[in-house]
């Protein structure tokens, strides 16, 4: 598993809140993130959006999509499936750039 930048993640809670799946930064950083509820607010605080989120992180994001995935009805369904397929191209893109931040 691969992972993705700050900025990338922000982007997926954005999504994710615009289709009414989460309410809040705290929210998404605990059921969607496996993380505390401050994840994304210390991340955009200490100028994480470059930086890199951690593959556990990127791999429990990617789970929790897939669970939704099969719950929702179908067209929901399939922009949740999308932004997973967008994570994908992250880190690829990560990889690329490679091991350090970009900055």
């Amino acid at each position: 598993m691969g992972y993705i930048y700050g900025h990338q993640l922000t982007n997926v809670f954005t999504q994710l809140q615009a289709l009414g799946l989460t309410p809040s930064r705290h929210a998404f950083a605990r059921e969607w993130c496996g993380a505390g509820k401050d994840y994304l607010y210390d991340r955009e605080r200490r100028g994480g959006q470059s930086s890199r989120v951690a593959p556990s992180t990127v791999r429990r994001l990617r789970e929790r999509l897939a669970e939704a995935a099969c719950l929702l009805p179908p067209e929901l369904a399939s922009q949740v499936r999308e932004i997973d397929a967008s994570i994908v191209r992250d880190m690829r893109v990560a990889s690329l750039v490679g091991r350090r931040s970009y900055r």
